[in-house]
């Protein structure tokens, strides 16, 4: 993982040209930190949906594969990026790992990289001159930041090390306006304990109406990152559907349906006993192709709860829960690895929070697909390690089907 935090930056010019060229290019870049400041001073609190497409590469393959895709709910909030999922009643005051607990990822690229280079001390310059970026008439700058002036973090969370390390770049703004079009970042002399070879970062920028306020967004960046067995991880983001919090709404982009309000109208909470088992049947088919994690999902309970020979949670109740795994691991077998959370069971008048361990599934899953005699002699099937409520499935193409049941026991 990548992490910038208290990132602290060194705002100077590194000459080289003559001296009327380092003066146009010290006036230059002064009035595109000033134009930057003008955005971040106005900046109000808010909110972005962020997705997030995970690919990886192998050292000898010509193209990537994804492996899942994320999304999020973002904000940008007092100098702070707070993480949610999307249609949760709050966002998390922890680090964004605790919600995403597989695979890599950024932070701190919201706001803070624009603020950290052209509003703190700790970053030299040196310009390259007007080139067209992508089509648009453009001023280069290249910059540095050594190491003891960084707050770049690299995590590697299976180690369990993290290195503060140099890092360097380029900005692209606008020649007509100065408006800010591009950071490029790339670690340097990361150490070998990290495991990883090579990290970079690329974010575009737009301006986006949040309220009444134009703000300047990273609406777009890519993340790549290679290992030491020379395996490329690459994060493409995208931030959409922006805008401003006032710390009391939901995190919901969606509207709240008439039946959806309906369901919410509980009049008592219901508590199960531990280990009651429930059955719980998908109500939509689950596949890798337009579904992420962070995804809500529903199932209808299958079989009735009882205390005795009372029914106390009936056939045809409603769980409400989320996909917090969706990865796909291609190599020898192609497999996907799966976790759901169920956090919610909704009755005609009552409601009961889940806490829940999976059992089994039905149809069973996680078994290699079937191989001919030949290939049964010389393969050896390694089954992927998968979380405590996870499960995997061997397939080319994952689509479980509408009614593809998890059987759970609750928890206290």
């Amino acid at each position: 993982m990548i992490s910038r935090v208290g990132l602290v930056w060194l705002f100077s010019i590194v000459g080289g040209a003559a001296q009327s060229f380092q003066q146009e290019d010290i006036l230059r870049l002064a009035r595109i930190k000033s134009a930057i400041q003008r955005h971040l001073d106005g900046m109000p609190n808010y909110t972005c949906l962020q997705t997030v497409e995970r690919f990886q590469q192998a050292p000898n393959a010509k193209r990537e594969s994804l492996v899942d895709v994320l999304r999020l709910e973002v904000a940008y909030v007092g100098g702070r990026e707070l993480f949610g999922w999307p249609g949760a009643s709050r966002f998390e005051e922890s680090e964004m790992r605790d919600l995403v607990t597989t695979g890599a990822f950024s932070t701190g690229g919201f706001v803070l990289h624009a603020r950290a280079i052209f509003l703190g001390d700790g970053t030299s310059f040196r310009s390259v001159g007007a080139e067209e970026l992508e089509g648009v008439p453009a001023w280069r700058f290249n910059y540095a930041t050594p190491q003891f002036r960084s707050g770049y973090q690299i995590r590697n969370p299976s180690k369990g090390v993290t290195a503060t390390v140099a890092y360097q770049g380029s900005i692209w703004a606008r020649k007509d306006n100065l408006e800010l079009l591009r950071i490029s970042i790339e670690a340097e002399d990361i150490p070998p304990e990290i495991e990883i070879d090579y990290a970079s970062d690329r974010l575009e920028y737009q301006t986006a109406l949040i309220g009444a306020t134009q703000a300047l967004l990273p609406l777009r960046s890519e993340i790549r990152i290679t290992d030491h067995k020379g395996r490329t991880a690459i994060n493409k983001t995208r931030l959409s559907r922006c805008k401003q919090y006032s710390g009391e709404s939901t995190l919901s982009f969606e509207d709240v349906s008439e039946a959806a309000a309906d369901v919410a109208k509980v009049r008592r909470e219901l508590v199960f006993e531990q280990h009651t088992e429930l059955e719980l049947m998908l109500d939509r088919g689950l596949n890798h192709e337009d579904m992420a994690v962070g995804d809500a999902i529903q199932a209808t309970l299958r079989n009735d709860v009882k205390s005795g020979k009372t029914v106390i949670a009936q056939k045809g109740s409603i769980a409400k829960g989320r996909i917090l795994r969706l990865e796909h691991q291609d190599g020898e077998d192609s497999v996907y690895n799966i976790t759901l959370q169920f956090d919610e069971l909704i009755g005609p008048d009552w409601k009961a929070a889940l806490r829940l361990r999976l059992v089994r599934t039905d149809p069973a899953v996680g078994l290699p697909p079937p191989v001919n005699f030949r290939d049964r002699v010389s393969r050896r099937f390694s089954i992927p390690k998968t979380d405590p409520n996870g499960f995997v499935v061997f397939t080319k193409k994952l689509k479980l089907p509408r009614g593809f049941i998890t059987i759970w026991q609750t928890q206290m």
